[in-house]
């Protein structure tokens, strides 16, 4: 079946319900690979994770905590991916090469934020939540567009305004945790908070992402404009374009 989005009714609320739990699974995983992860990282490093030289934290630790990140981040990202084509084979036919995009785009931001999350994790772990957060937000969001490009979708600025309200919504969430969970100075807190943040973040993109459609869907249905479709001009660039097409 052909992917004609918005000429066709093609999302409702049982979508929005299935995208949502399909990105909290996905997160899930990542989740699971630091619950895994962090007490492996204190035996290997024959540390334990409140260790401290000098005023600062174990570069070995800090280290192989950035390597479990990183694979959670991945694991996260591609397992939600998946789940999200089998939720809507139509929208999302090329997903071999999706995923394989979106490996490359997390392993060269893990790569080129290395040195700086190293230096500013040195002092405690509070440093490296956050930088953990700020890392999965950038995965996310750059993870769902770049899974719509492949896709060579017409309405990537919908999945735009999408992803800034999901993210958003995601540090909202986090901030609630924060004030629920206690003072996010303490090590257990900020672990918590991390654990929780990788179900959240997708769940909160799968959410958004289809309401959008869905929104966007009745907004067409009413006035017949597709005025966010990447083809659409308007103004003196409409008048341009159509100038251009009958040179």
């Amino acid at each position: 079946m052909a992917y004609n989005f918005p000429s066709e009714s093609r999302v409702g609320v049982s979508d929005i319900f299935f995208r949502t739990i399909s990105g909290f699974f996905g997160g899930g995983f990542g989740s699971l690979v630091l619950l895994i992860g962090i007490p492996i990282s204190g035996t290997v490093s024959s540390l334990s994770l409140t260790e401290v030289v000098g005023e600062g934290i174990h570069p070995l630790v800090v280290f192989i905590l950035l390597v479990i990140m990183y694979v959670s981040l991945l694991i996260s990202a591609l397992a939600s991916l998946t789940f999200f084509y089998y939720c809507d084979r139509d929208r999302y036919p090329f997903l071999l090469s999706s995923l394989s995009h979106v490996f490359a785009l997390i392993t060269l931001i893990f790569v080129v934020s290395t040195p700086l999350s190293l230096l500013l994790s040195f002092s405690n772990f509070t440093a490296l939540g956050i930088i953990g957060l700020i890392l999965l937000g950038l995965s996310t969001i750059f993870s769902v567009i770049t899974m719509e490009v492949v896709a060579n979708h017409k309405h990537l600025l919908l999945t735009l305004y999408s992803s800034a309200i999901a993210l958003f919504t995601f540090f909202l969430l986090m901030v609630i945790f924060y004030f629920a969970l206690g003072s996010i100075t303490s090590i257990k807190t900020t672990s918590y908070i991390f654990v929780l943040a990788m179900p959240f973040c997708w769940a909160s993109f799968g959410f958004w992402q289809v309401s959008f459609e869905m929104i966007y869907q009745w907004t067409y249905q009413l006035y017949g404009s597709d005025f966010l479709n990447s083809t659409t001009r308007v103004g003196s660039d409409y008048i341009k374009e159509q100038r251009m097409k009958k040179i």
